[in-house]
């Protein structure tokens, strides 16, 4: 294979201490680090993470220049994995470093190790795998989780924080509304004119989501929760949850409890 051969990249660079820029360049697979499976990308998708890459978060991205893009389907091209051969189809989400220190699917061409890729499931073309993509996948994930942990109706409503956020706005999709009742808290939707209008609005909540006196429980305890990020609103959640018969998972970034410090 011609390890010259150029492809299309957007990467961001950093031009001075703290001012990155982005720019689509031509690169050689050559730039590419070593890895088992070489695949043309053929789709990605936008996550919270490659805006975080892409705007020079170092938090994010150590080093830089850098292409982002922790998504991408695209058609193997070399492989030295028996898992893999050239014309497959594979999608990769959020698997490994792709997009955060490695070059991502914001470039025509990945090489990485093959078990970051999985064959496409049938069904899906490589379109709609990263229409689906991380926010999606991790979503549903949640909403499978709160069903095996025995969320049926009747225990109680199902509160969903950060609902105008991608990861918890594609769960409100995934939920089987006519089955589950449900409770939503909007609370950045004033700020938020682009989003389109909550759906059951007679199920939504604007009340702040706080535990600000220190009660240990709350009336009314919640059947479930959908994604959080811990602090303030997990910890809310947490009074207010079943002590039987519930289920709480979480997922995303955590931070300490400030009314605790843990």
């Amino acid at each position: 294979m011609d390890e010259n051969r150029s492809f299309r990249a957007l990467v961001v660079e950093e031009e001075e201490p703290g001012q990155f820029s982005r720019s689509l360049v031509d690169r050689q697979l050559d730039d590419l680090p070593d890895g088992e499976v070489l695949v043309q990308v053929r789709y990605s998708s936008l996550n919270y993470k490659d805006a975080l890459s892409a705007s020079g978060n170092k938090g994010v991205t150590r080093r830089y220049p850098h292409t982002p893009g922790i998504d991408a389907a695209g058609v193997v091209e070399s492989s030295r994995s028996p898992d893999f051969k050239p014309g497959d189809q594979v999608l990769s989400t959020a698997a490994g470093d792709l997009g955060v220190n490695t070059p991502g699917g914001y470039g025509q061409y990945i090489r990485v190790p093959a078990e970051w890729l999985l064959p496409l499931p049938d069904g899906l073309t490589l379109r709609q795998s990263m229409i689906y993509g991380t926010a999606r996948f991790t979503a549903a994930m949640n909403v499978d989780r709160l069903k095996r942990g025995g969320v049926l109706p009747g225990p109680g409503p199902v509160l969903v924080t950060g609902a105008t956020g991608g990861v918890c706005m594609l769960e409100l999709v995934f939920w089987p509304w006519r089955v589950y009742r449900h409770n939503r808290h909007w609370e950045n939707w004033p700020r938020r004119k682009h989003y389109p209008p909550p759906v059951h609005p007679r199920s939504s909540t604007g009340k702040p989501l706080s535990n600000k006196n220190g009660r240990p429980l709350f009336h009314n305890p919640l059947g479930g929760l959908g994604p959080t990020g811990g602090g303030g609103k997990l910890s809310f959640s947490l009074s207010a949850h079943q002590t039987r018969g519930g289920s709480l998972p979480t997922l995303g970034k955590s931070r300490v409890f400030p009314e605790t410090g843990n």
